[in-house]
């Protein structure tokens, strides 16, 4: 599915819209959206508390009239954001709800609510990775073997770093992790338990920062569970993550400076998801996220598409974009993103995923590594230029239309 999804700016009467359709308004139809869920994001300076509270009134009388009436209960206000200027909501609403909130003058924007697809496509047991070498090496490594390849790094790469992952969980007690990755939210708490019953997350944080898969090894992970059991996740649950790691990076003076978001997944294009990322970069927190695995041009993904994430396609260890890999102006750089060995979610165990999954956790293990490096990299924009100045230019073969020919290098001498 390329469509993106449609949120609906205030404007339109109540009447109007209900004459309009909802379904056709909110592209209902599209086959990631999850009935009867919506995300709102409010106007800069709304009282969002009261604004809240009038939503939870509005909500209470349409259950009572539908009660009269005999139909079935919506569970209503679910889940609330605010950090800077983003603030908003996720909900079940019946449609004379959805309609009162989109005529409601405090309303920038509505959408519904949709699945995402981890940015993962293969998976096997195999050995160590080849894209440490590749990360650290001008030269073409000379082979995709998972054995025998060479990591090039200053020791001191990481240190005094954070790097939230948003996915399925991590293993934090792996052993691999010597004791560097710590439990941090659970957006998913009632619902499923705070581990990684996936394998996906720990896969991701063992790239960035394990002791024999990562690429800054003295970073610290912090797990951010964004995406259930089998893989599943929605626009109201990643939003919730965004919204705990920059409240609690920016509650500890100098860590949002010292911190990179990673988002292995993708969903279709979400304005507020984008608008959201966003908002987390003018709070000091980069977004480093995959470009997604549709072969299309990115900007038909979220967060991807986000003006300010740092957006990463895949390469084979031959530097050359793989097939499945997103591409266009909204990709920063490459990275290595094909046959990537790491962590899975049983201690001991090695497994090899492909996917711009394993693409984007390399750059965030970069980010981490030059972060506790250099000085100078106080925010996402110059973090951002100088991955890009970093990188290997012109050596990606079918980098795809529009996309910069940049390879993610760590610049060891």
């Amino acid at each position: 599915m390329r469509c993106a999804a449609l949120g609906l700016f205030f404007g339109l009467a109540a009447p109007a819209l209900a004459l309009a359709g909802l379904a056709d308004i909110l592209n209902l139809q599209d086959s990631d959206v999850i009935p009867g869920k919506y995300i709102v994001s409010l106007l800069p300076g709304v009282d969002a508390a009261l604004h809240l509270s009038w939503v939870r009134d509005v909500h209470r009388r349409s259950l009572a009239r539908r009660g009269s009436s005999g139909g079935s209960s919506t569970a209503g206000l679910e889940k609330t954001y605010g950090f800077g200027g983003f603030s908003g909501y996720a909900g079940e609403f019946d449609d004379d709800t959805v309609l009162q909130i989109l005529s409601n003058v405090n309303v920038l924007h509505v959408e519904a609510d949709r699945a995402a697809n981890l940015t993962s496509v293969t998976q096997q047991q195999a050995n160590a990775p080849w894209g440490l070498e590749a990360l650290s090496s001008r030269t073409r490594v000379s082979d995709g073997n998972t054995r025998g390849h060479t990591y090039r790094y200053d020791s001191s790469g990481g240190a005094g770093t954070f790097a939230y992952v948003l996915d399925s969980g991590v293993l934090t007690n792996n052993s691999e992790f010597g004791g560097r990755a710590v439990k941090g939210y659970n957006a998913w708490d009632g619902t499923e338990s705070f581990d990684d019953h996936f394998g996906h997350g720990t896969h991701v944080a063992g790239t960035i920062a394990s002791n024999s898969y990562g690429v800054a090894k003295r970073a610290t992970v912090v797990d951010v569970k964004v995406v259930r059991s089998y893989g599943y996740s929605t626009v109201a649950h990643v939003l919730d993550g965004i919204n705990w790691v920059v409240n609690n990076a920016t509650g500890t003076p100098g860590r949002a400076a010292k911190s990179v978001i990673n988002m292995s997944l993708a969903f279709t294009t979400s304005a507020t998801l984008n608008a959201a990322v966003d908002a987390a970069a003018a709070m000091g927190v980069l977004s480093v996220v995959g470009a997604g695995n549709d072969a299309a041009d990115a900007s038909t993904r979220s967060p991807a598409s986000a003006p300010a994430a740092l957006a990463v396609g895949a390469v084979h260890w031959n530097r050359t974009r793989a097939s499945f890999s997103n591409y266009g102006p909204r990709v920063a750089v490459f990275a290595p993103g094909v046959d990537v060995a790491s962590l899975w979610n049983v201690e001991g165990v090695e497994s090899v995923n492909s996917g711009t999954s394993m693409s984007s956790p390399h750059v965030a293990g970069l980010v981490c590594y030059l972060k506790g490096l250099e000085s100078g990299l106080d925010t996402p924009a110059a973090t951002i230029a100088r991955v890009k100045g970093l990188a290997i230019a012109d050596v990606v073969a079918d980098a795809g239309t529009g996309s910069p020919n940049l390879l993610a290098y760590n610049g060891i001498a």
